[in-house]
């Protein structure tokens, strides 16, 4: 258990707790985003649609943020389309991809609302694939950003 997630009011001070390890070289939490490499993917969602994907190079384990040579990590930017008590449909595929569920990260606003679990639906499943912790205020048009390793392309999340 977090302060941010025993106390959501202070998400408006500090990020939510973020695992630097998971997501690309070089990425930062902000209040209401992530950058990587100093690149708002909020912003890169934007102006590309969704959903879209950042792919930079996956941290080495165990060496404190340095950037393989060889791996990669892709960050997954998906909006949500629908939105029930204990269910969220993403705009993305994300069936049968690595996605790190627990680091999703809700992009441009910031929510005063307790984290509660939610089943993912992907664009095209009726089945959960996954399951991830979100505020519980999460509606539709929200956008959400997730990890994923391996350096995928839009087309496998569309």
């Amino acid at each position: 258990m977090t302060l941010t997630a025993l106390l959501p009011t202070l998400r408006a001070s500090i990020p939510a707790p973020f695992d630097p390890s998971a997501w690309p070289a070089g990425s930062a939490p902000t209040l209401d985003d992530v950058t990587v490499r100093a690149v708002s993917v909020g912003r890169y969602a934007d102006i590309c649609g969704t959903p879209c994907v950042c792919t930079g190079p996956a941290v080495i384990p165990a060496s404190g943020g340095v950037a393989s040579p060889v791996l990669s990590t892709t960050v997954i930017v998906a909006t949500v389309t629908d939105a029930r008590p204990d269910t969220v449909r993403l705009d993305a595929c994300a069936a049968g991809l690595d996605v790190i569920w627990r680091e999703a990260r809700l992009l441009g606003r910031v929510s005063h609302a307790y984290d509660e679990p939610f089943a993912v639906l992907d664009a095209h499943g009726e089945e959960p694939c996954g399951t991830v912790v979100l505020p519980g205020d999460v509606r539709v048009g929200d956008r959400i950003a997730v990890p994923c390793p391996g350096c995928h392309t839009v087309g496998e999340v569309r």
